[in-house]
């Protein structure tokens, strides 16, 4: 018997049923995914079929070049659509794009040696055919498991922002995101809601794309689910980490991310128009109702801010007193920021907020398992239409009151992995 796990979905078609989808399943156990886009999610029990794009815009590319696409599973009794957009980090410069392509930057893994189970992030070659997924898509616990389901991997580097070529590369995500949305234009036409959002790169992208998808489809209920994009404006604890704000600047500047900055946000930041990428600065100025995930020890800010570190340490080592002062000072200034926030946001948007050192938990069983002040993810989106509110943590140390994340491994083993 092979071990194939890279493409189960192929190599076990001739086994008996039962057999061939716990292998499947152990398989999607094994392969763990990094903290961007994935289609091996552990636990997985949506299984979406990949679309293309070329049809629709010849443009629509990854940044080698290679055809963007998307995942589907239709449900054509349900008139409900969620579209989410992958994340995981970005690139800004000849630099730090060279050393995502070469794997010696985030997410280290070389392009010229990928496969499926450890794929290219600039490029759809290791896009399997089809995409098993857990979190908002699952298909037992997500509120939304009934709903047409889209999920588009990322393959852009630029948070869905760009439409231009820099260097060797293309930049086109924000031009992938319309593609996709010219794409399933007909089908939407019968729709009566769509949640549109994303997690960390995608719940920027979305951030940025929202209003604009609302404006597109005007006889449609769009609602939005951003996770994890507020970036805060402060400066960095390391001297090696020299800030976000001057990738928000390059990444307008050289991947030609203007069409992503909106009329009001222009008027706004009029001599700063990075600004209008950053997520401190561009959410209060949302048209579209959301509800908006962002936790006050977010794990990607920190990583960076803390350590200079490049890309999200799963368990950082000890902080010093002063690293752990600069992390409570941080949570302090997002659990003000977020109630500045609420006065400013129109009516009908959500906002949610844990106490623990964590980003982007919306494609794992985090999504409808954690909960902060009784409330999970899952339960604030299905309530953001008949009780939008604000749910922040209010434990003010270190992450604080957040349970051992082994639970959710063990709960996996538990459900999955039991012959």
């Amino acid at each position: 018997m092979s071990f194939c796990c890279s493409t189960a979905w192929k190599c076990t078609g001739a086994w008996p049923t039962r057999a061939a989808e716990r292998f499947r399943r152990w398989c999607f156990f094994l392969v763990a995914a990094a903290h961007g886009w994935s289609c091996n999610d552990a636990g997985a029990t949506a299984m979406l079929q990949r679309e293309n794009l070329t049809d629709v815009d010849p443009l629509a590319l990854c940044n080698d070049g290679s055809p963007a696409m998307f995942y589907m599973q239709e449900n054509i009794s349900s008139s409900e659509w969620v579209v989410y957009l992958a994340g995981g980090g970005w690139c800004y410069d000849l630099e730090s794009c060279q050393g995502r392509f070469d794997g010696s930057l985030f997410p280290r893994q070389p392009c010229d040696s990928s496969n499926e189970s450890v794929p290219c992030w600039m490029s759809s070659k290791d896009y399997p055919e089809i995409c098993g997924k857990t979190g908002i898509f699952d298909a037992h616990r997500s509120p939304f498991r009934a709903a047409n389901l889209v999920y588009v991997p990322y393959c852009t580097s630029d948070a869905y922002m760009g439409d231009g070529v820099f260097g060797p590369w293309q930049f086109r995500g924000a031009r992938v995101v319309r593609a996709v949305f010219t794409k399933l234009a007909g089908r939407l036409q019968g729709a009566s809601r769509l949640i549109f959002g994303g997690g960390s790169a995608g719940g920027r992208g979305s951030m940025v794309l929202l209003d604009e998808v609302s404006d597109r489809f005007p006889r449609l209920l769009v609602r939005g689910f951003l996770d994890s994009p507020y970036y805060l404006d402060v400066p960095s604890f390391s001297p090696k980490f020299a800030g976000f704000q001057p990738q928000h600047s390059q990444v307008l500047m050289n991947f030609n991310a203007s069409s992503v900055v909106s009329d009001r946000c222009r008027r706004r930041f009029s001599e700063e128009q990075w600004k209008c990428l950053f997520g401190q600065h561009r959410m209060p100025l949302l048209r579209t109702p959301h509800l908006m995930v962002a936790a006050q020890y977010d794990s990607w800010q920190l990583s960076h801010l803390v350590h200079g570190y490049d890309g999200l340490e799963e368990k950082p080592k000890p902080y010093t007193a002063a690293e752990q002062r600069y992390a409570e000072e941080f949570a302090a200034k997002t659990r003000l920021e977020l109630t500045r926030l609420k006065t400013l946001q129109l009516p009908g948007s959500s906002l949610y907020s844990s106490a623990c050192y964590e980003h982007h938990i919306s494609e794992k069983r985090s999504f409808w398992s954690k909960k902060v002040n009784g409330l999970s993810q899952a339960k604030a989106l299905t309530q953001l239409d008949t009780a939008p509110g604000v749910t922040i943590a209010g434990c003010t140390s270190y992450n604080c009151g957040c349970a051992n994340e082994t639970e959710e491994i063990t709960a996996v083993l538990e459900r999955f992995l039991v012959l």
